[in-house]
């Protein structure tokens, strides 16, 4: 295999790692949230002592009835790509029918202007739970 051929591959892998790192979505059956939402809540409790300018979104939903746990994480870099300053940000949709019904639809501009820290927490009767932050 000659040189070229060698870094068509590498230079592939190091294009994908890049793709890959700008958003992380994770979905995982889990019995017990509480671990896990917890750890977010604490990290949530950490960057508002640090006030500043967010530089990401992050997501974390556990929906009961399929003890499913969704965590997303984006740059909000990444989020300029794809939406304009006063274009709705819908997170719920892409989270399930019982969170998209806790999140309200947010403009690009107005995470812009909020400081790190959490935007929404919520506890259903069902058990949904549902907390968005920035970074």
């Amino acid at each position: 295999m000659n040189d070229m051929n060698k870094k068509i591959p590498l230079l592939g892998l190091l294009g994908l790692s890049l793709l890959l790192g700008g958003c992380l979505v994770e979905v995982r059956t889990v019995a017990d949230p509480g671990p896990e939402l917890a750890r977010a809540r604490a990290e949530v409790e950490d960057v508002a002592r640090h006030p500043g300018p967010a530089t990401s979104v992050h997501v974390i939903v556990y929906e009961p009835d399929e003890r499913k746990l969704i965590k997303v994480n984006a740059p909000l870099w990444l989020v300029h790509k794809f939406k304009d300053k006063d274009e709705e940000i819908d997170l719920g949709d892409e989270l399930g029918d019982r969170a998209s019904e806790h999140l309200k639809r947010l403009r690009l501009r107005d995470l812009e202007k909020v400081g790190r820290g959490a935007l929404v927490e919520v506890r259903d009767e069902d058990g949904t739970q549902v907390l968005v932050w920035l970074r």
